[in-house]
């Protein structure tokens, strides 16, 4: 899992050490990739933000802050901040850490079938668990 820590630029990341902003909302935090990497405006970086939300599914953690948010709510929160970069892949790095709220094969399979994405999903964790995902991610 150390090579994790070095991807390539084109990579996005879902993971317990990339933290949410804790004075933010999920909304907020959502809205700050877009406003800093690709330098929309405010409006536009949160309507952005919105339509990430709404396409997971999960519009009403909109306004929840990391404090008020169930593990779940935050992955997606995480999850939507790294879609929004729109990268050809996104790895997400020990769910199971992150999900221990909800049964996280199936709740990472959900989301990736709700999301509109043409890249990648790759989960790296530990060897004995990757028999977890390879239906969940692999059932096409």
């Amino acid at each position: 899992m150390a090579a994790v820590a070095v991807l390539p630029d084109d990579v996005a990341r879902v993971a317990l050490d990339l933290p949410l902003r804790a004075n933010l909302s999920a909304l907020e935090n959502i809205a700050l990739i877009p406003l800093y990497q690709r330098h929309y405006n405010a409006v536009e970086s949160t309507r952005q933000a919105q339509a990430m939300l709404d396409q997971l599914d999960h519009t009403e953690i909109a306004l929840l802050r990391d404090s008020d948010m169930t593990p779940a709510q935050r992955f997606v929160t995480k999850l939507a901040r790294a879609l929004i970069l729109k990268r050809p892949r996104l790895v997400i790095d020990r769910p199971g850490a992150m999900l221990y709220d909800v049964p996280y094969p199936a709740f990472i399979d959900q989301l990736a079938s709700q999301a509109d994405m043409t890249g990648t999903w790759e989960i790296y964790d530990f060897s004995w668990n990757q028999v977890l995902y390879n239906q969940a991610l692999h059932s096409e």
